[in-house]
């Protein structure tokens, strides 16, 4: 599943299903950053889908 700390600047994903993509504007560093509420060793921080499934990396 996408999480945003594996997305990077300027990559778009899109849905399995519908025609929305989204663009990667500023990259994430969930990873190393403290301030991130959601993140540790067991579970990413942010999942992304669209129509109930996980959005894909486009090319």
């Amino acid at each position: 599943m996408v999480s945003c700390e594996n997305m990077k600047k300027g990559e778009v994903y899109k849905c399995q299903c519908c025609d929305f993509e989204i663009e990667v504007k500023n990259a994430c560093d969930c990873g190393t950053n403290d301030n991130c509420e959601t993140h540790d060793a067991s579970h990413e921080c942010c999942e992304f889908t669209c129509c109930g499934k996980p959005l894909v990396k486009k090319g």
